[in-house]
């Protein structure tokens, strides 16, 4: 089982720890790869969690990346 904090870590797209994790506009966070993956197979550019339409390129979230990779 996982602890909170793994899980507060875990793209909910691949299930594993963020690597090069973003933040959309929504606050929802993914990996890069995560979101462009999924984002290339929709019309709209949409969070994955909540639907939320986003315009632009998400900013890499550096405190979530440093946590990750403390975790690590």
């Amino acid at each position: 089982m996982s602890s909170r904090s793994e899980e507060e870590l875990t793209c909910p797209v691949c299930h594993d720890i963020f690597k090069e994790p973003v933040v959309l506009s929504c606050s929802h966070s993914f990996c890069r790869d995560c979101l462009q993956r999924w984002w290339r197979e929709k019309v709209i550019h949409e969070c994955p969690v909540c639907k939320r339409s986003s315009n632009t390129e998400p900013p890499v979230s550096l405190a979530l990346k440093n946590l990750c990779e403390d975790f690590l």
